[in-house]
């Protein structure tokens, strides 16, 4: 099970991915690794749905920062889920782990669309008590994360 007090990275919705980068950076020296937009199919209520997002994570950590926005009406919509959006973790056992956390009362609001209609890569939990999501990231993404932290591109 992913150790869920000890996430990596804490994801804050933001109206502007690069507004808030040079804000926060002038405001405490955070510095961050390049902008990123991607295309993704989420699985979504059983349905797969089209959006996009763009997001940066700060250089430091050890809990670092991801500041994300998207198009209005998405996951990423600053007006429907602006602030502290979720705490990340990676897993070793995506599916595993959803489905103990989903067990122990946490609902699936959607993950990355897999090929074999399943979740793949990533998924968004709520536990009903606190409303704050949890973003399981599979460790099978790790090699793309560091790719980018070392000044590569994401994908």
């Amino acid at each position: 099970m992913a150790l869920i007090t000890d996430p990596f990275h804490a994801g804050i919705v933001v109206a502007d991915v690069e507004e808030a980068m040079a804000e926060i950076s002038a405001a405490t020296g955070v510095s961050w690794h390049s902008l990123q937009s991607l295309d993704l199919d989420l699985l979504v209520d059983g349905e797969v749905v089209s959006t996009s997002v763009r997001f940066s994570y700060s250089v430091e950590g050890p809990v670092q920062l991801e500041l994300a926005d998207g198009p209005k009406g998405s996951f990423w919509d600053v007006d429907l889920y602006g602030g502290l959006n979720h705490l990340g973790y990676w897993t070793d056992n995506l599916r595993g782990d959803m489905e103990a956390l989903m067990a122990g009362g946490c609902e699936l609001t959607y993950g990355g669309a897999g090929g074999d209609g399943g979740i793949e890569g990533f998924a968004f939990l709520v536990p009903p008590s606190t409303g704050q999501r949890i973003e399981l990231i599979d460790v099978a993404m790790r090699p793309a994360f560091d790719r980018w932290f070392a000044g590569g591109e994401f994908g």
